[in-house]
């Protein structure tokens, strides 16, 4: 059978013509967002994932994650793992020398580096200039020599202006230097502290209402809990979400949000949804609630086949369905 090339042609030229029109929509409602509900972040969630066609390896983010240590290397897995198994194309880890060969055994489709110490900062930056997203905390630990070098990936992350997503011990690192992350450059970065973490910055800033504002216009935080919470420098951008999830709390859940939060902050930042000074915003905005609300529908399912016995492993495996669950 001859295939008629035109249809093909005439096929995509329509679909280009509906993502631009799309595009053009947001761009103009971007000026006159006067609040962001769960209709309007979920319909632009699904704007920024990419097409599968047309594609070269790579384009679809390159993520690094910086963490792990001896006593965890199930978290740089997870992480890295929910945000290659999202839609990223490449998920680098930096980690120890002794993490590395354990987190490799893990899984081959992940890019280990045994970098993780000052003597090979020099290599990690030289590396660190192709990623789109750099996370920053999972298993990473809280030793004197780690906290060191978390501060100098830090300021070599600022120099690159590269996106930083910061959670568990990065977060630990945070606390005890407030001023580390302090007016961090576009395009930005995002803090995902649970209760306990969010008390700390909380004791750390000595204030109880507004301490998400102390790091300045482009760092956005989000609060997670039984009920999440997402704060910014754009009050209209700010929302809450309780849907999805179950009373379950396992180990390992925050580090498949952060991976995932990896991949969506990636695509967001590409697609420049605003096409101005607040597009970096709404990019944080929009990736951190797609990360949630995938992550709560993880969960959820998950919880409905395991119950209590439910891990962050199950979680893993309902990836697929839950991508297609809520995006699809």
């Amino acid at each position: 059978m001859k295939l008629n090339w035109n249809n093909y042609l005439i096929a995509g030229i329509m679909f280009a013509m509906t993502v631009e029109t799309a595009k053009a929509s947001i761009v103009d409602e971007c000026s006159t967002i006067d609040n962001l509900n769960e209709e309007k972040l979920l319909n632009l969630g699904k704007l920024i994932i990419p097409e599968l066609e047309g594609k070269s390896k790579g384009e679809a983010g390159k993520i690094c994650v910086v963490g792990g240590s001896t006593e965890y290397t199930g978290a740089p897995y997870f992480a890295a793992l929910s945000s290659l198994k999202i839609g990223a194309d490449l998920v680098y880890v930096f980690t120890t020398e002794n993490a590395a060969p354990i987190i490799k055994s893990y899984s081959p489709d992940l890019i280990v580096y045994p970098y993780l110490n000052s003597k090979n900062l020099p290599k990690m930056s030289s590396l660190l200039h192709k990623m789109d997203i750099i996370i920053i905390g999972p298993g990473l630990g809280r030793e004197d020599d780690t906290i060191k070098i978390t501060y100098e990936i830090i300021e070599a992350c600022k120099l690159l202006k590269k996106p930083l997503i910061i959670d568990a011990d990065g977060l630990y690192a945070v606390s005890k230097n407030l001023t580390i992350i302090k007016n961090y450059p576009l395009p930005g970065a995002i803090l995902t502290p649970n209760n306990q973490e969010a008390k700390r910055f909380i004791t750390a800033i000595s204030s109880n209402s507004t301490w998400y504002t102390f790091w300045g216009d482009h760092v956005s935080v989000l609060h997670k809990g039984g009920e999440d919470h997402y704060y910014s420098s754009i009050a209209s951008f700010d929302w809450t979400l309780s849907k999805g999830g179950s009373g379950r709390r396992a180990g390992g859940q925050g580090d498949i949000l952060s991976g995932s939060l990896g991949t969506f902050y990636t695509w967001a930042l590409k697609y420049d949804l605003c096409d101005n000074e607040k597009s970096v915003q709404l990019a944080q905005s929009v990736a951190v609630y797609a990360a949630a609300r995938f992550t709560r529908m993880c969960n959820q399912k998950a919880f409905a086949i395991y119950g209590r016995s439910m891990t962050a492993s199950d979680m893993l495996n309902q990836i697929h369905s839950s991508f297609d669950d809520v995006f699809v």
